[in-house]
């Protein structure tokens, strides 16, 4: 019987979508504001072939935010915003969209599968997750003269990962690291979304009448890349999670002696020291907010370099033909595409490379194996030759 690896598992279906059914509701009460947004909804279906599995694989879907604009205005008096202090402070790239509970995984029930070592049977799996925002925002803010909330501005950026990780020798299932240089991380399919709302306030009209207008229409639908695969960063596989790494803090509009920002909700994971984020999130205030003592330091990756490699460029090599002397005096635009792919693969030889030399080697490995460039010269031929016809024309 055959081994299980990343050419037994076949994705017949994906989608990504926001659900119709639903929109952004509104709930007042006397001292706060809740707003559900509309749904989001990820579904994926894979097939397993029949084989024998060496190693323990987990198949799922990774989400990771990489932009985030969350503003909660009180008038005239300045705004309070949830913010993220590794993309804010340009650290990483994006934060990983998790639970928490079994990283870099969006969930430990339906977004993931685990396939162990052993017999593996032909089946279909179904993975899935629904995404939504609820959060609460007070109407008023008393230490900052009363201010009360007008507006609620939200826009936000995500990618998704359907990915098949082969684990290390050593990994169980209750395992929640992603073993960078140890693990192998197949990218499957890449999805993009996005998210926009607007909400308008009348802070003078009783509870439960003061919301005036709700923009929460999306400009872009969410889309598959299926011509593309989305390289990951550490930063969307490791700690900290959107959850735990945001922080509240309040801006006034004229910032005097005594209007100063201030930390209202600290996070619960960070990747510097405190006083190192403080100094980041809230330069020149003094006395620097206590540290929480709850706040856990994640590791954090000083080169948020890109991981994992898409099936079919691992498993074709580059057709010598496309790449003779010949095809490329014929193809320019083909011959700097192969010197592009050299480039990459120079730059991981050399000492560009943030990763341990484990890593490094399995990337080597990767960036040898050009299906990918090998299609992207064949396109490249069919344009000059389109081109070519088109002059004879």
């Amino acid at each position: 019987m055959s081994k299980f690896n990343v050419d037994k598992i076949t994705v017949s279906q994906t989608q990504c979508f926001f659900d119709n059914k639903t929109g952004t509701k509104v709930y007042e009460k006397p001292s706060l504001m809740q707003y559900e947004s509309q749904h989001f909804k990820c579904k994926a279906i894979i097939e397993l072939e029949e084989c024998v599995a060496d190693r323990n694989w987990t198949i799922g879907l990774i989400q990771a935010c990489d932009s985030m604009y969350l503003e909660n205005r009180y008038g005239r008096h300045g705004s309070s915003f949830w913010e993220f202090h590794p993309i804010k402070s340009g650290r990483h790239r994006m934060v990983n969209d998790s639970d928490g509970r079994q990283y870099p995984f969006y969930s430990v029930t339906s977004s993931k599968c685990e396939v162990t070592r052993g017999a593996v049977h032909n089946c279909v799996v179904k993975l899935q997750y629904a995404d939504h925002f609820y959060p609460t925002v007070v109407w008023e803010l008393p230490y900052c003269g009363g201010a009360k909330l007008t507006e609620v501005i939200r826009r936000q950026d995500f990618w998704i990962w359907l990915v098949a990780v082969r684990r290390a020798g050593h990994y169980n299932r209750g395992n929640d690291v992603f073993h960078v240089g140890k693990d192998e991380l197949y990218i499957l399919r890449s999805m993009r979304w996005h998210y926009c709302l607007h909400m308008r306030f009348d802070p003078d009209e009783r509870v439960g009448n003061r919301l005036r207008s709700v923009a929460d229409r999306q400009v872009e639908e969410p889309s598959i890349l299926l011509h593309s695969d989305e390289p990951v960063p550490l930063s969307a596989v490791h700690p900290p999670h959107c959850n735990a790494a945001q922080s509240l803090i309040w801006y006034p509009r004229v910032r005097t002696g005594h209007h100063k920002p201030e930390l209202l909700v600290p996070p619960r994971q960070a990747i510097v020291p405190w006083d190192r984020w403080s100094a980041e999130m809230l330069p020149g205030l003094s006395p620097r907010p206590q540290r929480p003592r709850e706040l856990r330091v994640c590791p954090l990756w000083s080169k948020d370099s890109d991981i994992g490699v898409a099936p079919a460029k691992v498993q074709q090599p580059l057709p010598s033909s496309e790449t003779s002397p010949a095809a490329l005096a014929e193809n320019p635009l083909a011959e700097r595409l192969l010197r592009a792919h050299k480039k990459r693969w120079q730059f991981l030889k050399g000492d560009g490379f943030a990763g341990n030399s484990r890593a490094k080697s399995k990337l080597l490995l990767n960036s040898t194996d050009s299906s990918g460039l090998a299609m992207s010269i064949k396109q490249a031929a069919a344009a000059a030759a389109a081109a070519a016809a088109a002059s004879v024309v």
